[in-house]
């Protein structure tokens, strides 16, 4: 069997008993296989009707899931070629609050970052006691980072679903890139008066564990950010999720 459809019928077993929709258990076991190195960006993918011949999926199944992928930008069509996985990591537009900095002293200047979800949430959390009760939910949007192209960090934004709702029908591929920052401010003019930044070694949630790949033994930098407009109210939480590694973190002091 082809080694991408080996894997995600390996993770795809592993939450048969989800009652997450098909479509949806398939098209995250494409994206975490995807993120795994199993395939790489500009590499073709399987057709449709393979993979469900491979997979026990109906070929609707099938084809919602990749259509999925494909409106989160995973994924790009050519008609006549096939379908590949895309290369949608794009630098950070905004290194303001944060840097990286090397062994040596140097600073990373460019960090890769990629949207890996965008989705409302109704979960409880700090970002509900930071952003206030919401009855239409909260926009949770997750992002690796790459910095020197290797050293992975996840970074999870929440933002108030009644406020911004027209990014819930956002791509991944028009964010990628995007400091949380710069896109309130160019896109709905929203100045940011105040950061609050707080940093504490933890374990990190499930969820960051998987996308990271850490053992459960493992301890991360979470570094949490707010950001406040000039009535001290909160427009967004951060929470960046940095494993040990080789750097730094330089944290920066108010806003330019």
């Amino acid at each position: 069997m082809d080694p991408l459809l080996t894997e995600v019928a390996k993770r795809c077993s592993l939450t048969a008993g989800s009652d997450r929709p098909k479509y949806r258990r398939l098209m995250v076991a494409l994206q975490e296989a995807i993120e795994a190195g199993i395939i790489s960006p500009g590499d073709r993918i399987p057709t449709e009707k393979d993979i469900a011949l491979a997979l026990p999926f109906a070929l609707g199944t099938v084809q919602k899931a990749l259509n999925g992928l494909v409106t989160q930008g995973l994924l790009h069509r050519n008609r006549r070629r096939g379908t590949f996985v895309s290369d949608i990591a794009r630098p950070l537009d905004d290194m303001s609050q944060f840097v990286f900095e090397r062994a040596d002293g140097s600073i990373v200047d460019t960090v890769m970052t990629e949207i890996t979800d965008i989705a409302r949430t109704h979960e409880p959390g700090q970002w509900r006691a930071m952003l206030g009760p919401c009855a239409d939910g909260y926009i949770r949007i997750t992002r690796i980072d790459r910095v020197d192209g290797h050293f992975l960090c996840y970074v999870e934004m929440h933002l108030r679903a009644d406020r911004y709702p027209d990014l819930l029908m956002e791509t991944a591929n028009n964010l990628s890139g995007r400091n949380i920052r710069t896109l309130l401010e160019t896109r709905y003019g929203t100045v940011l008066s105040n950061l609050e930044i707080t940093a504490a070694a933890a374990p990190p949630p499930q969820r960051v564990m998987e996308h990271l790949k850490l053992d459960k033994e493992a301890s991360v930098l979470q570094i949490n950010v707010t950001g406040f407009d000039s009535r001290s109210r909160a427009l967004f939480t951060q929470a960046a999720y940095a494993p040990p590694g080789p750097y730094r973190v330089k944290f920066r002091s108010g806003l330019r």
